[in-house]
């Protein structure tokens, strides 16, 4: 056998592995992440702040349920859950806001042409009682330009203390009841990976998620993000 032959023959080899998708298993390929085995996860195109001060164990000295509302199941949810829902819901003074799915962000009919912040927090949530100041000063910066619609994701408030609660922190955004939003928390927890802990941020535009914060934020981060949308 000469030494062509042997080279050639190496080469065949050499080809015939390959074809059998033996080097790609071996070395990973980049496949879609699936959530209970019926979500794929779409690629990550949103700029994601994590803020390892609120994970419910720093100086603040919080029980883990002041920070952290848990995961959503399917058998809390108000119905089945479907591609492309269109959530109609009212907010705590009776604004009815419609919020549709999309793959990668929401729509929302109510709010045409305008950033949204979608705020997931916590009536008795320190971080967030603490941020609440910096999405009230973001709003009325670029006021007419974005708006914040919050899902208040610990135990429905009555009415009085719902009231209380809003006058007395100066709230001018909506608020709408966790409640009454389980499929839509639902869906954030499988498109973004959320898990509960709060408060977490989503900023969209023209329907398309942006940047995504989870835990408390800071009015210069934001800030900064925001400006380069307009």
């Amino acid at each position: 056998m000469n030494k062509n032959t042997i080279i050639s023959g190496f080469i065949l080899s050499a080809v015939m592995i390959l074809n059998t998708g033996c080097i790609q298993r071996f070395f990973g390929q980049n496949e879609p992440l699936t959530v209970d085995n019926t979500t794929t996860m779409p690629k990550k195109k949103y700029k994601e702040y994590k803020n390892p001060d609120v994970e419910c164990n720093d100086d603040l000295t919080l029980k883990k349920s002041d920070c952290d509302r848990g995961t959503i199941s399917k058998e809390q949810l108000k119905k089945r859950p479907k591609n492309g829902e269109k959530h109609i819901l009212k907010s705590i003074r009776g604004k009815t806001i419609h919020i549709i799915e999309r793959p990668n962000g929401f729509i929302f009919p109510e709010y045409k042409n305008k950033i949204i912040i979608l705020e997931m927090f916590g009536k008795d949530c320190p971080h967030c009682l603490k941020e609440i100041p910096t999405i009230d000063k973001i709003r009325r910066r670029y006021r007419g330009r974005l708006e914040v619609i919050a899902i208040q994701a610990q135990g429905r408030m009555d009415r009085a203390t719902a009231r209380a609660y809003i006058n007395g922190y100066r709230i001018r955004y909506p608020i709408i009841e966790g409640d009454d939003a389980t499929n839509l928390q639902y869906f954030i927890q499988k498109t973004y990976g959320w898990r509960g802990i709060l408060p977490y941020t989503l900023v969209i535009k023209n329907g398309i998620t942006e940047f995504a914060y989870s835990g408390e934020v800071d009015y210069p981060d934001i800030k900064k993000d925001i400006d380069t949308l307009f």
